[in-house]
């Protein structure tokens, strides 16, 4: 028997419409050979969710949503329902959250589990809860910022009164004065410092030889440690026996001594006894005076002519001197002149004293303005320095007067001693000069 043809067209019409169906059906996520599972949620806002919307759990869809319908009844809220696989069980306080897929404002619906062990029945309705969107999130993140920004303008503007107040005419005028007491400060530090490096560069060489001498003392004090340590450990033995004495008892003496001696002031300034008729009766004491003027007058006759006084043929006293009341004696005065001539012979102009003035390393020209005010400068040389003195004395006390007057112009001035233009020191000068 054969089939027609229209009967064929219409059987291949019909099974390409079911066809067509279920594809569209599966491509809008509806399976009819799977069997569904519906559930409910109640939303307050459910923009950007749309039916055939995903349903995931963890990321994987599992499901899709059926329906959206508004429901007076429950206060304005949004009712969505929605299936999944029977397969799933969904455990009871799941929330069923509407989250944004990609920044396009697309939403789906996520389920996010709960551990407990109890299930919801097939329809029931979940717990729901929706997340903010990308516009909500970004007001969220920028409003803390936006608060921060609100305050940092305001503190800029009570910074910009602060700033306003302070360059205000007044305080500019006095801000001007501080830069320019501030300008001649530093004009008189840069004075100063040209200066004391004026200063430095004059002295370079007396301070070389000052760290010199603190070299050579700090060299000696280490090179007499033992001998220091020695000292250190004898004073500290004087310091254990004077408090190992009986000093409390030598004080009580002492003072009972110096009360002793007030008493005694005390009598002579009362005019008490001998000594304190000395001290408060004048003629006691010019009557003193004058017996121990005419006592050295007697004395010194006696001495120049004792046959006044001894009278033995056996001894020869020599000539009779005469005597003035004061003690002149003029053979005597003769032989110091006669002394005083023989000193000025070329033994002594030999030797004489000087006052080094000045030490350097490299020479100074005598006629540097170092020396203005100075004459007869001398210059030589001897340890690797060159040495200038001023001035020449034959006695110490000459000497001493001219290093006096010296120092003035040269605090570090001191005395030195030549002997043919070569410097010995001021002990041998003093042997030859002053014996």
């Amino acid at each position: 028997m054969k089939i027609k043809k229209e009967i064929k067209v219409g059987l291949l019409i019909v099974i390409a419409s079911g066809l067509l169906f279920w594809g569209l059906n599966f491509l809008k996520g509806n399976n009819p050979f799977n069997p569904k599972i519906n559930y409910f949620a109640l939303y307050s806002n459910v923009e950007g969710l749309n039916i055939s919307s995903k349903v995931t759990l963890n990321g994987y869809k599992i499901g899709k949503v059926e329906n959206i319908s508004f429901t007076p009844g429950n206060y304005g809220n949004v009712l969505v329902e929605f299936s999944l696989d029977q397969n799933i069980k969904i455990p009871d306080s799941t929330v069923a959250q509407i989250y944004s897929l990609d920044l396009m404002g697309t939403k789906a619906i996520q389920l996010n589990f709960s551990n407990d062990s109890i299930f919801y029945s097939v329809g029931d309705t979940l717990l729901s809860e929706t997340e903010q969107d990308l516009k909500e999130q970004v007001s969220a993140q920028m409003l803390p910022l936006k608060l921060k920004a609100e305050d940092l303008m305001v503190s800029i503007e009570d910074a910009m009164k602060v700033v306003r107040e302070i360059f205000s005419a007044t305080n500019k005028a006095h801000i001007d004065k501080s830069l320019a007491s501030l300008d001649r400060t530093f004009t008189t530090l840069r004075h100063t410092s040209s200066e004391l490096d004026s200063l430095l560069s004059n002295n370079r060489g007396r301070l070389g030889a000052i760290f010199t001498n603190i070299e050579s003392i700090t060299s000696n004090l280490k090179n007499n440690n033992e001998q220091i340590n020695l000292i250190l450990k004898n004073l500290s033995s004087v310091s254990d026996s004077l408090a190992k004495s009986k000093l409390l008892s030598t004080i009580n003496n002492a003072n009972k001594a110096m009360e002793s001696v007030y008493n005694i002031m005390a009598k002579i300034e009362r005019g008490e006894g001998t000594m304190g008729m000395l001290i408060n009766n004048d003629s006691l004491y010019n009557n003193l005076n004058k017996s121990s003027q005419d006592l050295d007058k007697l004395l010194i006759d006696l001495r120049e002519n004792p046959k006044r006084y001894l009278h033995y043929s056996l001894f020869d006293f020599g000539k009779t001197v005469v005597v003035d009341e004061s003690g002149y004696n003029p053979k005597k005065e003769k032989k110091k002149k006669k002394k005083k001539k023989n000193s000025d012979d070329s033994s002594y102009n030999n030797v004489n004293y000087k006052i080094q003035i000045k030490s350097s390393i490299k020479p100074i020209n005598i006629k540097s303005q170092e020396f203005e005010g100075l004459k007869n400068i001398s210059e030589w040389f001897t340890s690797e320095r060159y040495k200038y003195t001023v001035g020449t004395a034959y006695t110490m006390k000459e000497a001493k007067k001219l290093q006096d007057s010296i120092r003035a112009i040269f605090p570090d001035a001191f005395v030195v001693a030549f002997a043919n233009d070569k410097q010995i020191t001021v002990s041998e000068a003093k042997k030859v000069l002053e014996k």
